[in-house]
């Protein structure tokens, strides 16, 4: 792909309307074009500038007092119920018919996701919304200084091109109730998601893979981190990818 047709994909990338084939394909091109990489990062960094906080500014107490002010007052509840007590019996249905649908959605509603199809979740949408990479780069020493700052630890990054599965980039997500660090690594056409954040202590967990919707998910603890890797690919390499990340 030539630098013209990426120019003309760039904002198309930027904005999430492209599929998911052109998207890798884009994503690809720029693992090697500098002046592409610089474009879409320029592209990113106008966009987070005008979504910064301090650009709006919080309506003042004086004026949520006012609303409050103008709000109608409650009425006497059990006035207006002693105006309407031959229609008692009638509400008290109304009341029980409100009860059973209530019931019915509680026990019919889907129950909370797991924390591996959250994963599986988080792995898709950055795949179908173009939000695969905040930093794009196959240096280590490009992608790990570019976490410094925007979370409280350091994840390990290891470049692994030798090996089959090179580095592409990194980004931030919110997983498991807090800011994670996000590294992408490929094996052929297959992005790796690799999910890392500081465990809860020094120990070592095995890893151990579950299936969720078609998408492998290899997790395991070592060197004071949490690790959470996922994609469509199989099991094995998916599991010789992690004795590379943590050897």
């Amino acid at each position: 792909m030539d630098c013209t047709l990426d120019h003309y994909l760039l904002e198309g990338y930027l904005d999430g309307e492209l599929g998911f084939e052109r998207t890798l394909e884009v994503e690809a091109h720029l693992a090697s074009c500098r002046r592409c990489t610089a474009e879409v990062q320029s592209g990113r960094d106008i966009r987070g500038a005008i979504q910064r906080s301090d650009l709006y500014d919080r309506a003042p107490a004086s004026l949520e007092e006012k609303l409050r002010k103008l709000t109608p007052q409650k009425k006497n509840v059990e006035n207006e119920f002693s105006r309407f007590r031959p229609w008692a019996w009638a509400g008290g249905g109304a009341a029980f018919a409100s009860a059973a649908l209530l019931l019915i959605f509680f026990v019919s509603r889907p129950a909370i996701p797991t924390a591996e199809q959250e994963l599986v979740a988080s792995h898709v949408r950055s795949l179908i919304s173009s939000h695969l990479m905040d930093v794009i780069s196959t240096d280590q020493h490009t992608v790990k200084p570019w976490f410094d700052g925007k979370l409280d630890f350091a994840p390990p990054v290891r470049d692994l091109a030798a090996q089959g599965y090179p580095l592409a980039g990194g980004r931030l997500d919110y997983l498991e109730g807090r800011t994670v660090a996000v590294l992408i690594y490929r094996r052929a056409l297959h992005p790796i998601n690799l999910y890392a954040w500081p465990a809860a202590d020094q120990g070592v967990a095995a890893t151990r893979m579950k299936t969720v919707q078609g998408y492998n998910v290899l997790s395991w603890k070592k060197g004071g981190f949490e690790f959470r890797a996922v994609s469509d690919l199989n099991g094995d390499e998916l599991g010789a990818f992690a004795k590379l990340v943590t050897p």
